[in-house]
């Protein structure tokens, strides 16, 4: 049986709703940034510094006017230029790429907009780490070496692969400090992931079932459709589900010298510093329940001290990153899910949730379950996307609006 494809037809919701502003509000959604409560001790709520390539978001212009949206006009509402998705080796800011896309979604009206862009992905869009797939062994090969060298695609994303029982967990992840939209860039991320895989195994590839880190959307019928597999929402990760065994599978293509001669570019390419490095590896640590310092200076072969010595030449401490990425992944989850808490303190490495509550006081000024209720204020609120002034008045700690 073939896969079937999602089509622009599929794309048209009725946004026509008896409960006005509020329903449209809910239909769309309000993205998640870490910063709109902004605790001193994490600095800037967002870091336009961290970069995307352009190749993974390079068919957003042609969809755009497949949906009659030109995109020029969306470009300009997030503040980049009409060329800024010209050329895939191009880079914007990360949060801009949220920004881009849950403008498409509300430009268009396509809920699931980020579903037909990730199904457009293709190796050829992510530059020297899709080749570096493309020639790798296995896909077990294939997704550790992506997942190294991903930065290299994006600052602000990374990619996961936990093994239990015979199951394979595989996914995106977003680790930048001050994301927003991150529904948007999850769905887009997974779809993607699936994209690729078919495209190394055959259209006809899918999971045993999906996962995602954000409520059921009204029509979860684009979500089934493409995926091909049972969809569950609210979980504590955005991930495909499959056999393990399937990681151990040849790729048809398969070159082992082109992989060497890749990689040592790749290797020169590679000046990520050691703060993103670290935010990027504690975000995928978290999920793998194992995190510590000793585990960390151990992977970069040096001592503990060291670890903490070249963190102070950069400004920051191990702990600080730590915090920073629990604060970040306890948003999205509080914001966009309906996780249980203590699910969410347990997944941040909290054994009580009463300990998870304190430290989320410490770092914003408020309890999850108060952030959670302004979460879903917000999202009443506005039926577009709201302005950063308004976005901020409603995150404001003292609740005042």
């Amino acid at each position: 049986m073939k896969t079937k494809q999602l089509t622009i037809r599929d794309s048209w919701l009725d946004v026509s709703r008896p409960e006005g502003a509020a329903a449209a509000a809910g239909t769309f959604g309000v993205g998640t940034s870490g910063g709109d409560i902004v605790p001193k001790n994490f600095g800037a709520a967002e870091n336009e510094e961290a970069s995307q390539r352009v190749g993974p978001l390079a068919e957003i212009p042609r969809l755009l006017r497949q949906l009659g949206t030109e995109p020029s006009e969306v470009l300009a509402s997030v503040g980049l230029e009409a060329e800024a998705l010209d050329g895939p080796e191009k880079r914007i800011p990360f949060v801009a790429a949220g920004r881009l896309l849950y403008q498409c979604v509300a430009k268009t009206r396509c809920r699931h907009f980020a579903l037909l862009l990730g199904q457009r992905a293709r190796l050829s869009h992510l530059g020297l780490p899709g080749q570096l797939v493309q020639c790798s062994s296995t896909l077990r090969a294939a997704i550790t070496t992506f997942a190294a060298y991903q930065h290299l695609n994006s600052q602000g994303l990374a990619t996961f692969l936990l093994e239990k029982c015979g199951v394979a967990t595989l996914g995106p992840v977003i680790y930048q400090k001050g994301a927003e939209y991150v529904d948007e860039v999850y769905d887009n991320a997974v779809a993607s992931t699936l994209s690729i895989v078919r495209e190394l195994f055959g259209a006809n590839w899918k999971p045993e079932r999906m996962l995602f880190a954000h409520t059921k959307p009204t029509d979860d019928t684009p979500y089934r459709r493409f995926f091909q597999a049972p969809c569950r929402f609210d979980c504590e990760r955005t991930a495909l589900v499959f056999p393990a065994s399937v990681l151990e599978q040849r790729l048809p293509g398969s070159d082992p010298g082109q992989f060497r001669m890749l990689e040592t570019q790749a290797q020169i390419w590679d000046d990520e510093d050691l703060a993103l490095w670290l935010r990027r590896t504690l975000r995928v640590m978290l999920l793998a329940e194992a995190v510590s310092s000793d585990r960390v200076a151990k992977l970069l072969s040096i001592h503990r001290r060291t670890l903490s010595r070249r963190l102070q030449a950069e400004g920051t401490t191990f702990q600080q990153l730590l915090d920073e990425v629990r604060f970040e992944s306890a948003c999205q989850l509080l914001d966009r899910s309906r996780t249980p808490i203590t699910e969410i303190g347990v997944s941040l490495g909290y054994a009580e949730s009463s300990a998870f509550s304190r430290a989320f006081k410490r770092w914003s000024g408020t309890t999850p379950l108060e952030r959670r209720r302004r979460s879903q204020e917000v999202t009443a609120l506005y039926s577009e996307p709201p302005s950063d002034s308004q976005r901020f008045a409603a995150w404001s700690p003292s609740g005042k609006r």
